[in-house]
């Protein structure tokens, strides 16, 4: 089961490497980090309305996330909207804290880049902190001049171990 899981976030990723034409440019990274950082704070804030907005509302859209007690995934705007409003409420906000992100990979092609990165997230369980690392991954669009996810996976690593 793990494998097959494991198959599920790496697939995609190497989808994007088919597009051709990579533009290196520092604007357009900043922009796309601005919508990565701009996504998980709005998450762990529990601002809904803020954080459907970075994404891609379309039935091609993927949300994976991975850890020791298992994996989630959702396909097409619709399953991710329903989903993510039973827990990205107000009440959120203080119970998952992002300590930060770093070691972006960025490659963009066009309209369409990959980006990959490591985020440091402290989460407040029973009145403990408890820090945890994730390695993560997006797939984003440009849609009218603004960066949008249409592809996030998390995979929580400081679950698991190495093998």
């Amino acid at each position: 089961m793990k494998k097959a899981a494991l198959v599920l976030f790496i697939i995609p990723l190497f989808t994007c490497f088919a597009f051709q034409g990579k533009v290196n440019n520092a604007d357009e990274e900043a922009a796309i980090k601005s919508v990565i950082e701009g996504e998980i704070t709005a998450s762990f804030n529990g601002e809904y309305n803020t954080w459907q907005s970075y994404f891609v509302h379309e039935p091609y859209v993927v949300w994976m996330q991975g850890w020791q007690e298992g994996y989630a995934c959702w396909k097409g705007w619709e399953d991710i909207s329903k989903s993510a409003k039973t827990f990205i409420k107000p009440e959120r906000k203080g119970k998952s804290i992002n300590l930060g992100n770093s070691d972006y990979t960025i490659r963009i092609y066009g309209d369409v880049a990959f980006v990959s990165f490591k985020c440091k997230i402290k989460r407040v369980t029973k009145g403990k902190d408890h820090v945890e690392d994730t390695t993560e991954a997006r797939l984003m669009e440009k849609h009218e001049g603004s960066w949008k996810i249409a592809y996030l996976s998390s995979i929580f690593t400081t679950t698991y171990e190495y093998f």
